[in-house]
């Protein structure tokens, strides 16, 4: 086997809980799932449970590094031409929110609706590269990110939420739209 790569069992019975995960997150809500309740939807024992994660939440850590993969795959593939007025990691999020619907609800659920902190953290690292590619610097860009980054996780709630009738590309456009408003504003505050 070469280096770096995992055994299809192993991938398999990793792919079956991450799966269960979701699902059963997006039915109870993650505080209320259990190892136990993942074990029985994936149909696999505790100690298989056990031997690829300590906890739901490394397992909760990996599914959602695994979402990020793909994440950042389509969002080189599908990035827009540099010279595009916009943000261009916004669409294929929305894109894939859409698909995952459940699976993002269940994420930001919850009394504080708190993203996860992987997924923030990605987000962030998008907007403050390409605002860095328009010229943003310095504390104008840390300021400027913290806003469009708010800006794009309270705009996903909002249309996750209330299943609009907008597509993601519409909703995409909505959010362009206000946020280089946004920006453009701040811009010549901070200038």
């Amino acid at each position: 086997m070469p280096a770096g790569s995992i055994d299809r069992r192993i991938a398999r019975t990793r792919s079956l809980l991450q799966e269960a995960l979701f699902k059963l997150t997006a039915d109870k809500g993650y505080a209320a799932v259990t190892v136990e309740d993942i074990c029985r939807e994936a149909d696999v024992g505790r100690s298989t449970f056990y031997t690829h994660y300590p906890d739901k939440d490394c397992l909760r850590k990996a599914t959602i590094d695994e979402h990020l993969k793909a994440m950042n795959a389509r969002a080189d593939v599908q990035n827009s031409p540099s010279n595009a007025r916009g943000f261009a990691f916004s669409g294929p999020v929305f894109r894939h929110a859409l698909a995952a619907r459940e699976m993002h609800r269940s994420l930001t659920a919850g009394k504080k609706r708190e993203m996860p902190e992987e997924i923030h953290d990605w987000i962030s690292g998008r907007v403050r590269r390409e605002l860095a590619s328009f010229g943003v610097e310095g504390s104008a860009l840390e300021v400027t990110t913290s806003f469009v980054v708010g800006a794009f996780t309270e705009i996903m709630r909002w249309w996750l939420d209330e299943e609009t009738n907008l597509s993601p590309a519409d909703v995409d456009q909505l959010f362009q739209r206000l946020a280089f408003e946004g920006v453009g504003n701040a811009s010549i505050i901070l200038a």
